[in-house]
């Protein structure tokens, strides 16, 4: 039995749990003044969040504003437009004032202050489980606000206790925020690195959500560590304590502005804030110009993205305690039931290529004759990590001449060519298309020259000015060429940065050059013996087109935020590798082209379009889009070929509510169309967020246990079912490279809080928890739900190109990582966290 961290809310118990809430359903006639406020200058109206965050501050308590988009279908019948929640104890005299304050602020002195007129008394405390619509045999319903607010209750009762962290250390004292988080917020809980100059602290969040097939609301906890920049610096949020340890801490945005006399940058709070609180006659809030060298009650939240000296995750050992934790709190969550199902099994891994490297049947896949990859380096450095990694890929010696055209063969239609090319790579050159040539690569119709190329990075260096890699990937795009990067040290290094290590170069090193093939299209056999083992039950048994759908909003601060959608398909015969083919749609082309061409030119334009979307007038252009892009898809192989869609469940859900627990297979799918036709099409959905899945802590079984009681049980190379689901829903659990690999389980045998002395220096990697990714056929088409799970899970198992499992299967994983490596990628999260 697999534990993870996620759990059944007995209906019975929803109203001691969950608690109550009070709510201020804000009629059309609101709506319509809020309408009437001023713009921003990057939106056509006022975000609600804004005034939130004044009420936060106000009242030091939960507050959360709604849209009618959040409301459900009876709210609006009544004339809501717009909702005002908060915590069990309804809002004093300080609502109006706080709302008068903040709407003269945003006017300027301009215009009729009226907003607070229209604000009516709260309907009065009621349960959280009054909003819930039970079905049977089906997932619960609810407003969306409910969704994201009812956690609250729960996570103030697991604030009520300590949490242990292992024997011998004191349990960590637990203080809520008010965005219902939960915090290690005592100094002596943080974790500090050893010079003293780097904080984290424990976070743990928790969400309520629905699971296909389980008729009951389920609550999802997980944890993470969040990096407290002292000063402020890449701090987009600041938690505050105003010296109450019975109110919830205070997380508010900071803003940064530059003094233009002085050129420095400070950090503040929104002014509306101070405006709010002058009105309500409170103690102001404002962030010191200098805050201690150690955190105490004001404490900026560092973005993720930045280098810290501390590393990230506060690994498995503390994810089981706060499942115990969990347990002990609140004995009346159950946690879900997955058990391993023996009919579905995965073959044992091949982690390496074969000796002589892939084999030359591997090239067929990537459309082309003939691939060469060429060597791109600017120091020594660079150009024997790339050899000695291809030296291991070929079980030989590669040392291509820089100064001679000749290649050197992997096999008859793979091999490698090197270019000395410093102007080329250097940061600094303005001018880099006029050194192109000096690269002396050509290739044809049926010759694809892919390029490895250095880069001088380190997280910790400043970044330069002018980088080289979005735009040699761009420039190299144009030209039809997929690209990949190895990244070498600065010659110098800040004080407080390490150069990387042997080790980590290596798995660079490798990690890149298995990316080149797969952006290729350049595969191996592994892939092909994992699907089909001759004793493998459920093994793949016929042709089909595999095709991932990976879609995603760029995040631009805009409204009109372009969508980005890649399809990537894989033409899969259980026969033989040659027949094999990787494709990918390109936009620039209005075709699906060979992979390593659709990359490249993706790569060549701007990401994203406007015209697609997962907005209501948008969403089915979007739709008859992909549907369009399937049946071209079908007519350039054959008609009558099974296809099996894999799509992600958090971005497609919206555009397909046949995807959607609550209207599981019941609304519109992708392939439809096709469907429609005769076709026989498959639908697998994915998820991967383990907000919404539980994490893995660990699992009950008699093989392979720990001898230490308290060190949590790796999940094992085993597929669970969900027992309590009604639909075909199994869990992939499993660990990373970087568990596995040699001393990469300290996360599961300490925690960050009981480190010994001589492992201290632990606290600069990364400790990552056990992953997941849930499996659920919706449409099964002809195939078995056992055979297409098997399918799905042999796919992330044993990967196209790296030599571990991928999160994703195959097509879809492919699509994602093809979006990562645009030169104009932005991520859509939010204050993305470290790993938990």
């Amino acid at each position: 039995m697999l534990i993870t961290l996620a759990y059944r809310i007995p209906r019975g118990d929803l109203e001691t749990l969950l608690g109550t809430v009070s709510a201020y359903p804000l009629t059309k006639e609101f709506a319509a003044a809020w309408d009437d406020l001023p713009r921003t200058k990057r939106r056509r109206r006022q975000p609600y969040t804004a005034l939130g965050t004044g009420l936060v501050a106000a009242t030091g308590q939960p507050v959360r504003l709604f849209g009618e988009g959040e409301l459900a279908d009876d709210e609006r019948a009544t004339g809501s437009r717009m909702l005002l929640l908060t915590t069990d104890n309804a809002l004093d005299y300080r609502l109006r004032v706080a709302v008068r304050a903040w709407e003269r602020h945003i006017r300027e002195g301009k215009g009729t202050v009226g907003l607070a007129d229209f604000l009516p008394e709260p309907d009065g405390e009621r349960s959280f489980a009054e909003f819930i619509t039970f079905r049977p045999g089906m997932v619960p319903t609810a407003p969306n606000w409910v969704f994201r607010t009812a956690a609250w209750q729960i996570m103030r009762q697991l604030a009520g206790g300590p949490l242990p962290v292992d024997e011998g250390r004191s349990p960590l004292t637990l203080r809520m925020d008010t965005d219902g988080s939960l915090l290690a917020w005592d100094q002596r809980d943080l974790i500090v690195n050893r010079s003293g100059s780097a904080f984290s602290m424990a976070r743990v969040s928790a969400r309520l959500i629905t699971r296909a097939g389980v008729d009951d609301p389920v609550v999802c906890f997980d944890a993470h560590l969040s990096r407290v920049s002292p000063q402020g610096h890449w701090a987009k949020n600041v938690w505050i304590d105003r010296g109450d340890p019975g109110r919830p801490v205070l997380r508010l945005p900071l803003l940064h502005t530059r003094n233009k006399e002085t050129e420095q940058w400070r950090s503040d709070l929104n002014p509306a804030i101070a405006k709010i609180l002058e009105a309500c006659q409170l103690q102001p809030l404002r962030i010191p110009d200098e805050l201690p060298d150690v955190p105490d009650l004001i404490r900026p939240h560092m973005a993720g993205s930045r280098f810290h000296a501390l590393g990230s995750g506060p690994g498995p050992r503390f994810m089981l305690r706060l499942h115990e934790h969990i347990v002990r709190i609140l004995p009346e969550l159950a946690p879900l039931t997955y058990e391993i199902d023996k009919r579905i099994k995965l073959p044992n891994p091949v982690k390496r290529y074969p000796a002589g490297g892939p084999p030359t049947a591997g090239v067929a896949p990537s459309g082309y004759d003939k691939v060469t990859l060429a060597c791109v380096y600017r120091t020594s450095e660079a150009r024997g990590r790339m050899l000695d990694e291809l030296a291991e890929l070929a079980g030989r010696p590669v040392s291509p001449d820089p100064d001679e055209s000749t290649a050197v063969a992997i096999n008859e239609r793979l091999d490698v060519v090197a270019r000395h090319c410093p102007d080329l790579l250097d940061h600094e050159t303005a001018n880099r298309a006029a050194f192109l040539d000096s690269l002396r690569l050509s290739a044809g119709p049926g010759h694809l020259v892919a390029a490895w190329l250095e880069t001088e990075f380190h997280p910790a260096a400043e970044q330069p000015v002018l980088d080289a890699k979005p735009h040699l990937r761009r420039l190299l795009g144009h030209l039809g060429m997929p690209t990949q990067f190895l990244a070498t040290d600065p010659l110098v290094l800040p004080d407080d940065a390490s150069p990387r290590s042997t080790e980590t170069k290596k798995h660079a090193a490798r990690a890149a050059l298995r990316d080149l093939l797969r952006s290729s299209g350049v595969l191996d056999d592994r892939l092909l013996v994992a699907l089909t083992g001759e004793r493998l039950p459920n093994p793949l048994d016929r042709t089909a087109l595999l095709v991932g759908i990976h879609m995603r909003r760029q995040q631009t601060g805009e409204n009109t935020s372009p969508l980005v959608l890649i399809m990537v398909a894989m033409y899969v015969d259980p026969g033989a590798l040659e027949p094999w083919r990787v494709f990918v749609y390109s936009d620039r082309r209005r075709a699906w082209v060979r992979a390593a061409q659709g990359t490249a030119d993706f790569y060549a334009g701007p990401i994203g379009t406007t015209r697609l979307g997962r907005t209501q007038e948008k969403v089915e252009r979007t739709r008859e889009e992909i549907e369009d892009r399937l049946r071209d898809l079908c007519a350039m192989n054959r008609a009558d070929v099974p296809v099996v869609i894999f799509a992600d469940t958090r971005s497609t859900r919206t555009v397909w509510p046949g995807l959607q627990d609550s209207k599981l297979g019941a609304g519109p799918l992708p392939g439809d169309a096709l469907r429609e036709r005769g076709g026989d099409v498959a639908v697998v959905r994915l998820s991967t967020d383990v907000k919404e899945i539980g994490r893995p802590v660990t699992r009950r079984e008699r093989a392979n246990m720990p001898k230490d009681p308290l060190q949590p049980a790796a999940p094992d190379r085993k597929v669970y079912r969900l027992t309590e689901s009604t639909a075909n829903s199994w869990l992939l659990a499993g660990r990373s490279v970087t568990l596995k690999s040699k001393g990469g389980d300290r996360g599961a045998r300490y925690t960050r809080w009981t480190l010994p002395p001589e492992l201290r220096s632990e606290l600069r990697v990364p400790w990552h928890a056990y992953t997941a990714r849930e499996i659920l056929v919706v449409h099964g088409g002809t195939w078995s739900p056992e055979s297409l799970v098997a399918l799905t899970a042999r796919l992330c198992d044993q990967s196209v190109s790296w030599d571990d499992r991928t999160t994703l299967p195959g097509p879809l994983h492919l699509a994602t990582v093809i979006d990562e490596d645009h030169p104009e990628y932005r991520a859509t999260a939010q204050d993305a966290d470290d790993e938990g």
